[in-house]
């Protein structure tokens, strides 16, 4: 299996995430000012710079499209910058920083993991955690927020669930804590001191681009997002419309969310098999999605539309030897630890980019074979950045 020959922004000793699939991409070297505030803001950052790092940016969309065999897609304009960190700047105590992460929570194997990766790295690099589960809400979330703050961490790990928790970010960098979003991003005027996610442009994009090409430009199209409301489901669908947008012929005939969960997935795909018996493809952001609709269809003797997501090793074991076409990419769950080091550098004053981009492979059905791990179970994403003898501490491979 080959990776693409990007290294990590930042080397970490852990044994349990190696450098492979997920790299940071540094976009540009910038600075912020403080003003009147302890809460860094990249509003406020000097981006005089960003062009410089302007190529290594849009390879990730021209990479992508090499990989999926579509034609290059037009990057979205990003502003990328160095932020200054040094009114966060602290010693760490005797036990080691105490570092808050407002999770996700464990709805999904998804959550599991990039909880595991990040608890699992605080105990490697001696910190303490605090944590908290919105189980997929952004209401709870809202009061785990507070509920955090109010232990004064120093510093907190945020993995957003929809853009109702902005005032709580805004009220915790507020109080000095310095905030990383994780795995989601919010408004720039969060008060976030960095944002640590995938491109949800480029996914979003890429997906509906390998669609529209697969269906040859026209035909009956299906969207299904995950949780409404959160950004990684939100994003990536409002990119794919754009997309979608530029080509007449095609018909996005219906919008549904599958809540991240074969199960649900399978219920709407049945309710897709009766509605629209003629539809040509599905766009998903999600592997847990694609799992449930490969049901659906396969249970009602009907051929599977061409569909994209992300890559589990379920979705990759119930395709294999099938004729199901498909374009994927992985949302690494253990980018959590790369959330945890960037807090981590804002503590010690080290500058940080206001959005540190996580990379990983896309790839389609022709190439599945060289990302489906047979010797691991249905809750792996593949291509993972743990290594062998920790995906089978987890109980994920044998």
């Amino acid at each position: 299996m080959s990776f693409r020959p990007f290294r990590s922004a930042r080397a970490r000793s852990a044994v349990a995430i190696v450098a492979s699939a997920g790299v940071l991409i540094a976009l540009a070297a910038c600075s912020s000012e403080q003003e009147g505030s302890s809460s860094t803001s990249a509003a406020n950052a000097d981006c005089s710079n960003a062009a410089a790092a302007q190529d290594t940016y849009t390879k990730a969309w021209s990479t992508t499209a090499e990989e999926l065999g579509i034609k290059d897609l037009t990057p979205v304009e990003e502003t990328v910058c160095e932020i200054d960190t040094s009114s966060y700047k602290k010693d760490a105590p005797a036990g080691g920083y105490t570092i808050a992460l407002a999770a996700q929570g464990p709805i999904n194997s998804w959550g599991t993991l990039s909880e595991e990766a990040f608890k699992r790295h605080a105990d490697e690099i001696g910190v303490s955690t605090l944590y908290a589960s919105a189980n997929g809400d952004a209401t709870t979330q809202v009061d785990n927020i507070q509920q955090l703050a109010s232990q004064k961490p120093d510093a907190m790990v945020v993995v957003p669930m929809g853009e109702g928790i902005t005032g709580q970010v805004q009220a915790a960098a507020e109080q000095g804590i310095p905030v990383i979003l994780c795995s989601g991003i919010l408004p720039d005027d969060s008060g976030a001191a960095s944002t640590v996610t995938r491109q949800y442009d480029l996914l979003g994009s890429a997906y509906a681009e390998w669609l529209v090409q697969k269906l040859g430009g026209k035909g009956k199209v299906a969207m299904l997002s995950g949780l409404a409301g959160v950004p990684t489901a939100e994003y990536q669908a409002a990119a794919a419309k754009k997309v979608f947008a530029n080509y007449p012929d095609i018909e996005v005939v219906t919008q549904q969310y599958t809540e991240w969960s074969p199960t649900v997935a399978k219920t709407v795909a049945d309710n897709l098999i009766t509605q629209y018996p003629d539809l040509d493809g599905i766009w998903s952001d999600s592997g847990y999605g694609d799992l449930g609709v490969v049901q659906a269809y396969t249970e009602a003797g009907k051929t599977v539309p061409p569909l994209t997501g992300d890559s589990s090793n379920a979705f990759l074991k119930a395709t294999e030897g099938t004729d199901v076409e498909f374009a994927l990419s992985t949302f690494p769950p253990e980018m959590s630890a790369d959330c945890l080091d960037t807090a981590v550098s804002v503590l010690k004053g080290e500058p940080v980019l206001n959005k540190v981009f996580i990379d990983s492979p896309s790839f389609t059905n022709e190439d599945a074979s060289q990302y489906v791990r047979k010797d691991c179970g249905d809750n792996l994403f593949v291509p993972s950045t743990l290594d062998d003898a920790t995906l089978v501490e987890l109980g994920l491979c044998s």
